[in-house]
Parts: C-alpha cells; structure tokens; sequence
C-alpha cells in the first residue's frame, strides 16, 4: 500500500467522535508501525492537512484540510443538496415535493416538483403565504427562539391571538417540531391535502431551508405516512451533517 493510501486512511480515521489523533493509537488501528505513522503524521502536518498540538503530540484537522472543506461547500450550496434530496423524495413517494425558505413572515417557494401520482398539489416558485401556514414555514420557524417566532408572526406574547391562533398553541407546535424534527399536518390549508417535511440550516452562509411533500390525505395511510417521515430524517440528517448544522448533529 502507497504512502499516499496509508495517509489517506490516518485522515480517514477523523470524526465527530474522534476528533484528534494519537501516533500509538493509529498505528494500533491501522496495524503499521509507529514509526511510519509518525512519519505520515508529520508529512500530513506540513501540508496543513493535519496539525499538531506540541503540549502532547496529538494530532488535529489542520488549515488545509478546512480551506479544501470551504472549497467544497462553495460547489454544493444547501439549495442545491435540498434539491437533490427533494429529487429523491418525489422519486421514491411520487408525490409533489417544494422547498422553500421564510422572510419574515412569510414563507417563499424556491423550488417545486411535480411526482407521478394523477393528483398534484404544487404551488408556484416564488410563491409567498403565511409562513405559519405552511409545513415549510412552521419547519423554518421551529428553528427560532419562542420570543423570536411570536415576534415574526405577529404576536406581542403567547398569550396574544392572532387570526384565530393564541401564541401559546404556536409555541406549543414549535416544540412539538423540534423534538420530532419535522412538521407535519393535515388539511392545513387546502381540505384534503396533508404534508410532511423539515428544515436544514447551513451555519457558515447563515441560510435555512425547508423541504416537504405534499399529498391527497386519502393517498397514504399510516404506515406510508410514516416512511415519508423517517425518509425525509434521513435525507436533512445528511445534508444537516455535511454542512455542520448543529440541529442535525449527533
């Protein structure tokens, strides 16, 4: 095996739950010896991929390697990975799918695809409503602070009311969303139609979207509702640890 694979498999062995390196330990690991691993750690570290702390001798992710990660992030926008999440959802469902995001408060279609179930529910990009709503705007607003979320919509506090809704029963589908870490609801606006979907925010361009599926209600019954659900987890969950969205990370 060449130096370059051996030191692709040392940078390899960094994560969320191991985010330094020790010599002895990777040598442990990957069964080489230390010498080539020191060796390896130290070419790695003149680079910038790694960087090493003097005090003990262990090893960090170095300059080079958060340049290259920015460099990466700058090709995959959080628009474009929500879309080709979205793309995936309608492909399995074949229902409609939307992303958008929320501007005060109201929430903005940015993107709609049609599935290939006979009856479609799509709106129009760039297409504004309420944000409460939408499934959309409630997944983007989940992500705020209470005070913040009454404030958008509108409320001086939770026990206001507005069009019908006491700030209290909001706050209360905020944290319902939070600890499912999703939205979902039927009959929210049209009779009929429900939708499921969630939000994913990229820390370092300050941006937040939401995706969603929508459906005839009588389309899905609880098992499918449920598969949409955990499919759409899965996907922000993937998009949430790529670009390091803490709502999504371990």
């Amino acid at each position: 095996m060449s130096s370059i694979d051996n030191g692709l498999r040392i940078l390899a062995l960094l994560g969320d739950d191991r985010p330094c390196l020790r010599v002895g330990e990777v040598a442990r690991d990957l069964d080489m010896p230390k010498a080539s691993v020191s060796r390896l750690m130290k070419t790695l570290s003149e680079a910038g991929l790694l960087e090493r702390d003097d005090r003990d001798g262990s090893y960090f992710v170095g300059e080079r390697a958060l340049d290259l990660g920015r460099l990466y992030l700058a090709r995959h926008t959080l628009l474009e990975l929500v879309g080709h999440a979205l793309d995936d959802l309608v492909k399995e469902f074949g229902f409609t799918g939307h992303a958008g995001i929320v501007s005060g408060g109201d929430r903005i279609l940015l993107m709609a695809k049609q599935g290939s179930f006979p009856l479609q529910h799509t709106g129009s990009v760039a297409e504004r409503k309420p944000a409460y709503d939408s499934i959309i705007g409630r997944a983007i607003l989940a992500r705020l602070p209470d005070e913040q979320v009454l404030k958008q919509l509108g409320y001086r506090d939770e026990n206001d009311t507005v069009s019908g809704i006491s700030g209290r029963d909001v706050l209360a589908e905020m944290a319902r969303i939070r600890k499912e870490k999703i939205a979902y609801s039927s009959s929210l606006v049209t009779p009929g139609i429900s939708s499921v979907g969630g939000a994913v925010a990229d820390p370092g361009r300050n941006e937040t979207i939401a995706l969603c599926l929508s459906y005839p209600t009588a389309a899905a019954d609880e098992a499918l509702s449920l598969r949409m659900r955990d499919a759409i987890r899965h996907k922000l969950m993937e998009i949430g640890r790529r670009v390091r969205d803490p709502f999504w990370l371990p």
